[in-house]
C-alpha cells in the first residue's frame, strides 16, 4: 500500500471512530470552508509562505458535541526550502457553569489525532497556482513519512455579559504527543455570538522532528490579534501574529442554515463581505461591521503586482481601515435602493522585495465617497434571523501625502498602486442580523 493510501485509510478509521457515538444525534450545524494566507486585513506581510492554505469541516450535534477535521499546508521558501502538512481530527464538548445572570464560565475539552508529514498537499497547491498563473512553490518534504500524534486540549473561558456584548478572558492548553504543546491567554469581546475579537499571546514548545516545524514555530507564536464571524449560513475568521507579520484567514458556509425557520424582522447589526477591483485590476477584499448608518470597514489587496508579474517575489500589501456613514434612500417595496457613503481613515502601503526586504512601509490618512445600489427588499432573501442584500458599489478615495512614496525610481512599478486617487468597483453582500 502506498504512503498516501495508508494516510487515507488512517483518516477514514479516525473519522469512523470519532463519529460513532454521534450517529444517534441530530446535526444542527455543518461548516465547510477553506483558508489562505492571502487574507491579511492590511496587517503584516503577504509572503505566500508559512501556513499557506488549508480547509476544514466542523459538525455540531444537538447535544453540543463538535467533530472537527482540519487540513493545513505549511511551507518555508525563505529559509529552509522545506514543507510539511498537517491534518487534525478531533471531538470537543463544552461544559457551562453559570455563576450569575451576567457571569459565566465555560470549559471545552478536546481529544483526537494529528497526522503530520507528507500528506500530498503540495499537489493541491501546484494545481491551484497553475490555475491562477502564479509561480509554483517547489519545496521538498523533510522526509517522505507521516506520523500520527494523539492530541488533547483544554480551554477555560470566563465572561461578563452586558446586553448583547460578552467581555472576558480565556486560557487554553494543547498537547500533541511527540509533536508540540502550546499555551495561550486571550482577552475577548463577543457580540451576540456572531462576532468575536481576541487579543492575546500564544507560546509553543515543539519536539523539532521536522525542520519546517521549527521555523513555523517562530512565525506563529507571540502576540496575536484575531476575529471570527458566524452568521448562520456564512462564516469567516482571521488571525495575525503582530510580531512576525504572518496571518491567515478562512471563509466557509453552513448549508444546514438554509433549513432554519425565518424569524428576521428588523436589522440590529450588519456584516458585509465582498470584492472590489481597482483600476490596476487587483482584487480587494472588503470586510465591514455596521450599526445602523455607521460602519467600520477594511479593504486589502496583496501579492505580486500585475504590472510587475515577471518578478513575483516582489510583493505588495495594501490595506485601509475606515469609518463610514451611509445615506440610504430606502423604499419598502423597491428592489433597487440607491445610497451614498462618506469614508475617512488610514491607508497602508507596504512593499516587500524577495519576501523579506521592506522597500516601502508607510501609513497615510484618506477620505472617500462611495455610491451604489442595494438590491432587494427588506425581506427579499431571509435565512433564519438574517436578511441578505447584494450591493453594487463604486468608491473613490483620496490619500494624503503620497508624493514621498514615488520618489524612488528603482521601484517605479509600485507607483500606480500609491494613489493619491484610488478608484474601486465591485459587488458586496450585506448580511442584516435581527438580535431580538
Amino acid at each position: 500500500m502506498s504512503l498516501h493510501k495508508k494516510a487515507e485509510a488512517l483518516l477514514l478509521a479516525l473519522l469512523i471512530t470519532l463519529s460513532t457515538p454521534a450517529f444517534a444525534l441530530s446535526v444542527t450545524s455543518l461548516s465547510v470552508g477553506s483558508g489562505n494566507d492571502w487574507y491579511t486585513m492590511g496587517l503584516g506581510y503577504n509572503q505566500d509562505d508559512g501556513h499557506s492554505f488549508g480547509g476544514y469541516t466542523a459538525v455540531t450535534f444537538s447535544n453540543n458535541l463538535v467533530l472537527n477535521a482540519e487540513a493545513k499546508a505549511f511551507t518555508d521558501r525563505i529559509e529552509s526550502n522545506l514543507r510539511h502538512d498537517e491534518i487534525q481530527i478531533s471531538a470537543s464538548y463544552p461544559f457551562l457553569f453559570p455563576v450569575s445572570k451576567r457571569i459565566g464560565i465555560s470549559v471545552v475539552g478536546s481529544a483526537g489525532m494529528l497526522l503530520a508529514g507528507n500528506l500530498g498537499m503540495q499537489n493541491i497547491q501546484t494545481s491551484f497556482h497553475s490555475l491562477i498563473s502564479r509561480d509554483h512553490v517547489n519545496l521538498v518534504y523533510y522526509d517522505d513519512q507521516f506520523r500520527l500524534h494523539p492530541l488533547l486540549s483544554l480551554r477555560i473561558q470566563g465572561g461578563w455579559l452586558y446586553g448583547h456584548a460578552l467581555l472576558g478572558l480565556e486560557l487554553g492548553y494543547s498537547y500533541v504527543h511527540a509533536w508540540e504543546q502550546s499555551l495561550q491567554a486571550n482577552m475577548f469581546l463577543s457580540y451576540a455570538s456572531l462576532l468575536t475579537v481576541r487579543l492575546g499571546y500564544l507560546a509553543k514548545d515543539i519536539e523539532g522532528i521536522d525542520t519546517s516545524q521549527v521555523i513555523q514555530k517562530e512565525r506563529y507564536e507571540g502576540l496575536r490579534l484575531s476575529f471570527s464571524y458566524d452568521g448562520g449560513l456564512l462564516e469567516t475568521s482571521f488571525y495575525s501574529f503582530l510580531q512576525s507579520g504572518f496571518s491567515y484567514g478562512s471563509f466557509g458556509i453552513n448549508p444546514l442554515a438554509l433549513s432554519y425557520s425565518k424569524t428576521y424582522q428588523q436589522t440590529d447589526f450588519t456584516f458585509t463581505s465582498g470584492v472590489l477591483y481597482n483600476m490596476e485590476g487587483h482584487q480587494n477584499r472588503l470586510i465591514a461591521f455596521s450599526f445602523g448608518s455607521v460602519s467600520f470597514e477594511t479593504r486589502h489587496t496583496n501579492g505580486p503586482m500585475l504590472n510587475h508579474w515577471e518578478d513575483q517575489n516582489d510583493r505588495m500589501n495594501l490595506g485601509s481601515w475606515l469609518l463610514g456613514y451611509r445615506f440610504l434612500y430606502e423604499r419598502e417595496t423597491s428592489m433597487f435602493d440607491p445610497y451614498v457613503k462618506t469614508l475617512a481613515g488610514l491607508w497602508r502601503f507596504n512593499l516587500q522585495q524577495n519576501f523579506t526586504t521592506t522597500l516601502v512601509e508607510e501609513v497615510r490618512p484618506s477620505i472617500g465617497i462611495e455610491t451604489g445600489v442595494r438590491i432587494g427588499t427588506q425581506r427579499w432573501w431571509v435565512i433564519g434571523n438574517t436578511s441578505y442584500h447584494p450591493r453594487l458599489a463604486v468608491s473613490l478615495h483620496y490619500v494624503f501625502g503620497t508624493d514621498s512614496l514615488r520618489e524612488n525610481p528603482a521601484i517605479a512599478y509600485f507607483e500606480p498602486h500609491t494613489g493619491p486617487w484610488i478608484l474601486m468597483a465591485g459587488i458586496v453582500l450585506d448580511i442584516d442580523h435581527d438580535l431580538t
